[in-house]
């Protein structure tokens, strides 16, 4: 949501007169009522694109707040999945086909990414018998950075999806809420510290 601070330029002095224990509640309810906007949006238009089929994806769209430094409020607008969907979400054990035992949500959209940005078609076997290495760096733990190599063959995954050659057409839902409700959200932003001045200010 960074692009919705530049529609606040003109409210920092009315943001800098709140106390400075106000500042980081207010910070977040004002982000919190412009993810509402977007979230709503992200709604209706993964509804209008016919991606209700479970419900999970739709359900699940929500705003978390992140972690960040003291006087920064950051939320982040997707779809609930895996460990995210919390307790209350129905597990399923699986036996993955190491033998190890594994665990599956109900009705997890975990596929949500992909509907927002399209994906290819892996094929579960390429039909090749070729295969490559792949050269990656990474970093220690002391800071040093080095080369590493892995093998892959062309039926393991990394070389199926490196012959994948048809893909299916991106749905985004995300995306287009803030392109749909960017002023809106900016608006919402704008009421709600206008309130919580005004009570502030309240004899």
């Amino acid at each position: 949501m960074a692009e919705l601070i530049q529609g606040l330029g003109e409210l920092r002095s009315q943001f800098q007169s709140l106390a400075k224990d106000m500042e980081t509640r207010t910070s977040r309810s004002m982000v919190v009522a412009a993810g509402g906007v977007l979230k709503r949006e992200s709604k209706r238009l993964a509804q209008q694109q016919g991606l209700r089929r479970t419900g999970a994806l739709i359900d699940n769209i929500a705003i978390k707040r992140e972690k960040t430094p003291q006087g920064i409020a950051q939320y982040h607008l997707g779809v609930r999945h895996g460990r995210d969907l919390g307790r209350k979400a129905k597990k399923v054990l699986t036996v993955r086909s190491s033998g190890r035992i594994g665990v599956k949500y109900e009705n997890d959209p975990f596929y949500w990414w992909w509907v927002e940005r399209g994906h290819k078609v892996v094929p579960r076997k390429s039909g090749r018998t070729d295969g490559g290495t792949t050269r990656y760096q990474q970093r220690l733990r002391n800071g040093k950075i080095v080369w590493r190599e892995k093998k892959w063959s062309a039926d393991s995954i990394t070389g199926r999806r490196r012959t994948a050659s048809s893909t299916v057409a991106a749905h985004p839902f995300i995306e287009p809420s803030l392109e749909n409700k960017r002023q809106a959200a900016i608006d919402a932003m704008k009421a709600r510290l206008a309130k919580i001045i005004a009570k502030a200010n309240k004899p």
